[in-house]
């Protein structure tokens, strides 16, 4: 009865402790929610183990981290005249999402790969272009979702989001790496995301591209109607590979007999990572059937929202 006794105060105090270290941290985060095990009598309390749970929403932040000023994010290149966008850090859970190489000093550029956040969801023509603009290139930072131009393409109607690009596959493996997210001190646990297809991938998707199996083939007439895109993640606790290795996946788009079997991933749906467990990074990579000479044909693009971290 004691120990008991003991133990109750203590836990109160963690508790009193944690709370008010979380309530004094904020960037963009939804109701930090703490996970407690109850003790039973006669366990230690050095047992006693408290974590708290983050949601990443990519909203109130500062322009310098977002893909503009046009939705083909000209401020993630190089030649761009003005600054170029920032690799962005979420505090309190320091998870960083950044395009391949930002912080080294140099300038960057998008089609190497990384991460991007974004506000633009232009879904047909974007407005003073003609043609098909909605499923190209110069539209890659819009996401697949909200009222055409409405910013509100984020998950649940929100403005912000993060937008991934980039794969490695036979062709592109000799200098290519995945996209990856990682914490810039310690480490935790991504338990799982929002997603939604891009509006350039979701184009060549229902329509193909020059690019394509042939001349504009959509994916479900790809491999005899078995057309198919999805996305890996791999976790890693620093130089080991957790989950045996093994990727966690996820369909963006999949058909069988020209039919959809799942998506194309119009509606945010959400991807469980949480089988990765501790992880100092997340690797991710875009795979698909409609390859040719080059590699990957369908646009390696990817929208994210919601990222849930747990430290």
């Amino acid at each position: 009865m004691k120990r008991t006794l003991f133990i109750k105060p203590l836990i109160v105090a963690i508790i009193c402790v944690v709370t008010a270290a979380s309530c004094s941290k904020q960037n963009d985060l939804l109701d930090p929610t703490s996970k407690t095990e109850t003790l039973k009598d006669g366990q230690s309390a050095a047992l006693k183990t408290l974590t708290t749970t983050y949601t990443i929403t990519f909203e109130s932040i500062g322009s310098s981290y977002m893909a503009g000023p046009t939705s083909y994010g000209d401020n993630t290149y190089s030649a761009y005249g003005g600054t170029q966008i920032a690799p962005y850090v979420h505090t309190p859970s320091n998870l960083r999402f950044a395009i391949k190489g930002a912080g080294s000093g140099t300038p960057v550029e998008f089609w190497d790969g990384g991460f991007v956040v974004s506000n633009w969801n232009y879904k047909s023509n974007i407005p003073g272009k003609t043609g098909d603009w909605w499923y190209s290139y110069l539209n890659q930072c819009s996401v697949y979702s909200g009222t055409h131009g409405a910013n509100n393409g984020g998950a649940g109607g929100s403005a912000n989001f993060a937008v991934m690009f980039g794969y490695v596959d036979f062709f592109n493996q000799t200098y290519a790496t995945r996209p990856t997210l990682n914490f810039t001190s310690g480490s935790g646990v991504i338990e799982g995301m929002e997603l939604c297809l891009s509006s350039y991938t979701y184009g060549v998707i229902m329509n193909g591209n020059t690019f394509g199996s042939g001349a504009a083939t959509p994916l479900k007439d790809v491999a005899g109607g078995t057309g198919y895109l999805k996305l890996q993640a791999y976790g890693f606790n620093g130089s080991t590979a957790t989950n045996s290795g093994l990727p966690v996946e996820i369909y963006l788009a999949r058909y069988f007999n020209h039919l959809p079997v799942t998506g194309p991933l119009t509606n945010w749906t959400y991807f469980d990572l949480s089988a990765l467990g501790t992880v100092t990074r997340v690797e991710f990579n875009i795979v698909g059937n409609d390859s040719g000479t080059y590699g990957l044909n369908t646009p390696a693009y990817v929208c994210m929202d919601n990222v849930e971290v747990t430290l």
